[in-house]
């Protein structure tokens, strides 16, 4: 006589969301730690960026175990400063995009190219608009542009140089203002000691998780990746790598969209292996951005001015970081639940604020955002439709050309 084994009854719903809530602090504290120890010790906004070198490892680890973690941070710490330099021209940068696609395409016949799917979206930011290294000579004039004007750091910096154009062109030698701006809007891209700290924070921000996720998961049994076939692969790898590559020419050539990198987050999230669309998650991702953005704007509508506090040396406007963070936090709890159009919704104040310096501009990004999901929605639906339509004529040509098999006599 057998008996039936017991089951634990499921957790309860209260339960189930302190656990997503303490996960999603774990990780912003994971994000934020390395992040505040390189802003004080370089006192550079582009101490941000191991924030994305965190995320990066995260994701790395989770999907592909301590050996792939390590093996994509290093990685993309070392891409980082080519994709400053490569940016500086569409052609090379959408190379560049496309040499990093490729590896994607190429993981997915080991299952893993989830692990390293990050690694050109979080790389295309510093390729398209990179943080500027600022002058420290200049810095109290652009700190007081930022606090009192609500500009951001690139539009400061564009005003100095403005600025020193015109004061240049009544002398009989260039000012060293103008010198010095200069550098910091287009030489930067080859400074080595800015691109030299650039590799420094994605490398520290990267490794943090892969030193501690391993420890604290090292009784979670994850599953084993999942392979693909060739015949899969290869579609998926030339549909991600011309998609990501034209959109990076395009954002490249047009350098007033800054937030390009969102339209690429868009193609490699939503183009499936298999080929085929994930027509929910498509939906979800579009409808639930656009909600998200709708909000947003009608909040910041209201809201008159952002209030700078300075922090190691620079104006921040930490009310608007703080409200980015809880609704990041929020977002984190969402994307474990089945309903991801709450994740959409609630990600885009979280991207928008933490990305910008003034509500405004937050704004603009959110809408921006919505655009780039929408456009790179259409791109891969079409794609896929046209990569269904080969491989059924391929395969239907090859059933066609076959000759059945000879009967027994």
């Amino acid at each position: 006589m057998s008996t039936a084994t017991p089951t634990s009854p499921p957790p309860s719903l209260g339960k189930l969301f302190l656990r997503r809530s303490l996960i999603a602090l774990a990780l912003l504290v994971m994000m934020l730690v390395p992040m505040i120890v390189l802003l004080v010790i370089t006192g550079q906004p582009a101490a941000t960026y191991s924030a994305m070198g965190t995320i990066i490892g995260i994701v790395a680890v989770l999907a592909g175990g301590l050996r792939i973690g390590i093996i994509t941070v290093i990685v993309a710490a070392l891409l980082a400063p080519l994709a400053i330099v490569a940016g500086l021209s569409p052609l090379t940068g959408a190379a560049l995009m496309a040499i990093m696609t490729l590896m994607v395409g190429r993981m997915s016949l080991f299952g893993l190219h989830k692990a390293v799917l990050l690694v050109p979206i979080f790389i295309a930011w510093p390729m398209i608009a990179p943080v500027p290294w600022l002058p420290l000579n200049a810095l109290d004039r652009i700190n007081e542009l930022m606090a009192k004007h609500g500009m951001t750091l690139a539009g400061a910096l564009d005003h100095m140089h403005h600025k020193a154009q015109s004061a240049a062109a009544t002398a009989a030698t260039p000012g060293p203002l103008k010198r010095i701006i200069g550098n910091a809007l287009m030489e930067q891209r080859f400074d080595t000691q800015y691109l030299a700290w650039v590799l420094v924070v994605f490398l520290v921000g990267g490794l943090v998780p892969v030193l501690i996720l391993p420890f604290a998961l090292r009784k979670v049994h994850f599953p084993k990746p999942k392979m693909h076939p060739r015949s899969e692969a290869l579609p998926y790898t030339i549909t991600i790598t011309v998609l990501t590559a034209v959109a990076t020419y395009w954002f490249l050539d047009h350098p007033k969209q800054t937030a390009g990198a969102f339209m690429i987050a868009t193609i490699l999230v939503l183009t499936q292996v298999e080929g085929d669309v994930k027509w929910g998650l498509t939906i979800q991702r579009v409808l639930g951005t656009l909600a998200g953005v709708a909000g947003f704007i009608a909040v910041t509508s209201m809201i008159d001015a952002t209030t700078f506090t300075e922090v190691v040396g620079l104006p921040f406007p930490v009310r608007m970081y703080a409200v980015g963070l809880v609704f990041g936090a929020a977002a984190i709890v969402a994307k474990f639940g089945k309903r991801q159009w709450i994740y959409y919704i609630l990600i885009v104040p979280a991207a928008a604020s933490l990305n910008a310096f003034t509500f405004k501009q937050a704004a603009d990004l959110g809408e921006q955002r919505f655009v780039d999901n929408f456009v790179g929605a259409v791109l891969v639906i079409a794609a896929a439709l046209i990569t269904l339509g080969a491989s059924r004529l391929v395969a239907k040509r090859g059933s066609a050309t076959t000759p059945p098999d000879a009967s027994p006599v």
